[in-house]
C-alpha cells in the first residue's frame, strides 16, 4: 500500500477530525471517571451498611454468632444469585422476630437482613441510572412519599419526650425514626427492585414466592402457638395469637391484617402449574385457619376484600390471557376458607360474643377516634403536616390524667448502679423469657425502694406475649421512706412447663414486674433468679446491658394507637402524609391493572394485597409496624411499575434477531 501523503491531507479535514475525536475522547474520560466514581461511592455505601450490620450484631444479645452465620450464609447466596433477595426479604421481614427474648424493639432481625441486601447488591448487581428514573404517577408518589417521610420524621423528633424520661421507645422523640424505617427500606431497595423486575419476566413470581414462604413461617409459629396454648381446634378459649408479630405487645391487629395482605399472594401460585402449587394450596390453608383464630373482625373483612379484588383480577386475566380452569383451585379454597371463618364465627362462644359487639364497638372506636384526633398539636401547620410521626402516644398521655395513662419505666443510675424507675399507670408489666426447670424452687430477690408506696408484683408466668397462665406471684408494698430494702421470695414451678410438643417445646416462661395503684413510683435494682443449687438463670439483672433481654407488655392497648391508619396518619403526618399514603396505594394499583392488561399472571395478587391493606387500615394501624409498612411498599413499588418492566424484562429475554425485529 502507498504511503499516504500528508503534505497534501487537506487541512479542513484534519480540523474536522480533531474536533470529533476531541469530545468523544472527553466524553469517555467523563465516563470512565464517573464510573471511578460510582464505584467508589457504591463500595462506601457498602462497607457503611456492612460495618452498621456488624456493629449491630456484636451487641444482639441473643446468640450472636449464630445470627452472624445466617447473614453471611445469606450474603454468600446473594453473591451467587443476586434475585435471591425477591425472596429472602419477603420472606423474613414478618418472620424474623425475636423481641420477646432480646427485648430490642428499636432495631429488628430484618433490619440486619436489609442492611445485608442492600451492601451486597451494591458491589454484586448496582442498579443503573434508569433504575432510578421514576416517571409519570408512580414517579410522584414515590416523590411523595420520600417529602412527607422526611417531614413527619423530622416534626416528630422536634416533639419532646415525657417529663422524667422514658425507655419506652413510643414514649420518645426517637420513635419518628423506628417508624420511619419502614419506608425507608423500601425507597432503599427500589432502585435494586426496578432492576430486577426490568431483567426477569418471573421477578413478580419470585416476589409471591417470598411472600408465600414469609406466610408460612407465620403461620407454623400460628399454630404451634395455638398448640402450646390452646389446642389447634379450640375455638371457644377467648386467646388471639400473635405469632411472630411482637409488635402486638402494645395491641394492635397485625397478625390479621399481614395475613389477609400476604394470602392472595399463596393463592396465585396455587394456580400455577407443578408441584408448588400443592405447597402454595397447604400455606393458604393454613393461613385461612391462621385468620380464624386472629378472632379479629377487621382481618375477617380485608380478607374478604381482598379476595374480591383478586377474583376480579383473575376474571380480567383470563379474558386477557386465555387462562385455564386452574383458577378454580384456589377459588374453591377461597371460598371453602370463607365458610369456615363463617362457621367458626358462628359456632365459637367467644368469637359469637364478637360479632354481638360489633355495633357497640363501632360507636366505641368513633369516640375513641374523636378523642384521639382531639389530642393534635393546634394550628395549621398540624393539619397541612401533622404533629409528627410517633408523636401520637405521648401527645395523648398528656392530655390524659395519671390513672388514664398508660405505665411508664426509665433507666436511671444510682451511683455505681443502675436502677429500674417505674411509674404506674395503666398496668404495665416488664418482663423477661427464662428458661426453667419442672417442680423445682427459684429464689427471687432485687433491691427495692419507693417514697410514696404503690406494690410491686411479680409473676413468673408461662407466655408468649399477651395471656398469661399458672402464675406465680409475690406481692411487695414498697416502702415509704426512700431507703433501699432487700426483698426476697420464692417461686415455684410446680404444675408449670406441662404441656410440650413434639416432646421438648414448652410454653415460653417470663419473669415480669408491674407496679399497682396509678400516680405511685418505685425503683428496682440488682434483680437475681437463682436455681436450687444457686445459679444464676436471670440475664442482666442489674441492667448492665441497659434493657436488652427485658421486654414490655401492657393490658389497656388504647393509649398507644387511634386504631385507624387514616386517622393516624392524618394525626402525625397530616393532610401531606394521608395524601402520600393514598396515592402510594392508587398508583399500586393501577399498575397492577396495567399489569393485568398486560397479562401479568401475579398482578392480581399484588392488587388484591394492596386493597387488604387499606381495608385494614380503617381500624387497625398496620404502617405503624416497620416491617408491614416495608411490606407494603414494596409490594405498591412493584405493583406501579410491573407491567412496562414485564414488557421490557420479555424483550430483554428475547434473542437479538427478534429484539431487532
Amino acid at each position: 500500500m502507498a504511503p499516504r501523503n500528508y503534505s497534501t491531507f487537506p487541512a479542513r479535514t484534519a480540523v474536522r477530525m480533531f474536533r470529533s475525536a476531541e469530545p468523544a475522547a472527553a466524553k469517555a474520560r467523563s465516563e470512565s471517571e464517573g464510573s471511578r466514581t460510582a464505584r467508589l461511592a457504591r463500595a462506601a455505601a457498602a462497607a457503611a451498611a456492612l460495618s452498621i450490620a456488624g456493629i449491630g450484631v456484636l451487641g444482639y444479645p441473643v446468640a450472636p454468632g449464630v445470627l452472624a452465620a445466617l447473614l453471611l450464609l445469606y450474603g454468600a447466596v446473594l453473591w451467587r444469585v443476586p434475585h435471591a433477595w425477591l425472596v429472602v426479604m419477603p420472606a423474613a421481614l414478618p418472620s424474623f422476630d425475636l423481641a420477646p427474648w432480646t427485648g430490642w424493639v428499636a432495631v429488628e432481625e430484618s433490619d440486619f437482613c436489609a442492611l445485608v441486601t442492600i451492601a451486597v447488591l451494591l458491589l454484586r448487581a448496582p442498579p443503573r441510572r434508569e433504575d432510578f428514573a421514576l416517571r409519570g404517577w408512580p414517579g410522584a408518589a414515590v416523590a411523595l412519599a420520600i417529602v412527607a417521610a422526611l417531614v413527619a420524621t423530622l416534626r416528630g423528633l422536634a416533639v419532646p419526650g415525657v417529663p422524667g424520661g422514658s425507655d419506652l421507645i413510643e414514649l420518645e422523640p426517637e420513635n419518628a425514626l423506628r417508624i420511619a424505617k419502614g419506608v425507608a427500606m423500601a425507597i432503599l431497595l427500589l432502585p435494586f427492585l426496578r432492576r430486577s423486575l426490568a431483567e426477569r419476566a418471573d421477578a413478580p413470581r419470585l416476589l409471591a414466592a417470598g411472600m408465600t414462604a414469609g406466610l408460612a413461617l407465620v403461620v407454623a409459629a400460628a399454630v404451634a402457638e395455638r398448640a402450646l396454648f390452646t389446642g389447634i381446634l379450640n375455638f371457644d378459649t377467648p386467646y388471639r395469637i400473635v405469632a411472630t408479630f411482637s409488635s402486638m405487645h402494645l395491641g394492635g391487629g397485625y397478625i390479621g391484617a399481614y395475613v389477609a395482605m400476604a394470602l392472595p399472594f399463596a393463592l396465585a401460585l396455587a394456580t400455577r402449574r407443578g408441584w408448588g402449587r400443592i405447597v402454595a394450596a397447604g400455606v393458604a390453608a393454613g393461613a385461612l385457619y391462621t385468620l380464624i383464630v386472629t378472632f379479629a373482625r377487621a382481618a375477617y373483612g380485608s380478607a374478604v376484600v381482598a379476595s374480591a379484588v383478586l377474583t376480579l383480577g383473575w376474571l380480567a386475566l383470563r379474558r386477557k390471557t386465555a387462562q385455564s380452569l386452574a383458577l378454580a383451585l384456589p377459588l374453591a379454597l377461597l371460598a371453602a376458607g370463607l365458610l369456615v371463618i363463617a362457621l367458626a364465627a358462628i359456632d365459637a362462644s367467644y368469637m359469637e360474643g364478637r360479632i354481638a359487639q360489633l355495633v357497640p364497638d363501632l360507636a366505641w372506636r368513633e369516640e375513641l377516634w374523636s378523642a384521639g384526633l382531639a389530642a393534635r398539636r393546634p394550628g395549621a401547620a398540624a393539619i397541612l403536616f401533622g404533629s409528627g410521626s410517633g408523636t401520637y402516644a405521648r401527645l395523648l398521655r398528656a392530655r390524659l390524667p395519671p390513672d388514664e395513662r398508660g405505665g411508664n419505666f426509665v433507666l436511671r443510675r444510682d451511683g455505681k448502679r443502675t436502677v429500674l424507675a417505674l411509674d404506674a399507670g395503666l398496668p404495665l408489666y416488664l418482663g423477661q423469657k427464662v428458661v426453667l426447670a419442672r417442680d423445682s424452687v427459684y429464689r427471687l430477690a432485687f433491691s427495692l425502694r419507693s417514697s410514696d408506696g404503690g406494690v410491686v408484683e411479680a409473676d413468673l408466668c408461662e407466655k408468649m406475649l399477651l395471656y398469661s397462665a399458672n402464675c406465680r406471684e409475690i406481692d411487695v408494698p414498697a416502702p415509704r421512706d426512700g431507703s433501699w430494702r432487700r426483698v426476697e421470695g420464692a417461686l415455684p414451678t410446680t404444675d408449670m412447663l406441662r404441656i410440650a410438643r413434639l416432646g421438648f417445646v414448652h410454653r415460653p416462661v417470663e419473669l415480669a414486674f408491674s407496679l399497682r395503684d396509678a400516680g405511685t413510683h418505685a425503683e428496682l435494682a440488682d434483680i437475681s433468679l437463682a436455681d436450687p443449687s444457686g445459679r444464676e438463670v436471670l440475664a442482666n439483672g442489674d441492667f448492665h446491658d441497659g434493657l436488652a433481654r427485658w421486654f414490655a407488655t401492657d393490658d389497656i392497648h388504647t393509649v398507644w394507637r387511634i386504631e385507624n391508619q387514616y386517622l393516624m396518619t392524618f394525626f402525625e403526618g397530616g393532610v401531606l402524609g394521608v395524601a402520600a399514603f393514598l396515592l402510594v396505594a392508587v398508583a399500586g394499583l393501577f399498575g397492577a391493572g396495567r399489569a393485568i392488561r398486560a397479562g401479568e399472571t401475579m398482578a392480581p395478587a399484588f392488587a388484591a394485597a394492596l386493597a387488604a391493606t387499606l381495608a385494614s387500615a380503617l381500624f387497625d394501624c398496620p404502617l405503624d409496624v416497620p416491617r408491614l409498612a416495608a411490606l407494603f411498599y414494596l409490594v405498591a413499588f412493584a405493583a406501579m411499575t410491573m407491567g412496562d418492566a414485564r414488557s421490557s424484562a420479555a424483550r430483554s429475554q428475547l434473542p437479538r434477531s427478534a429484539a431487532a425485529s
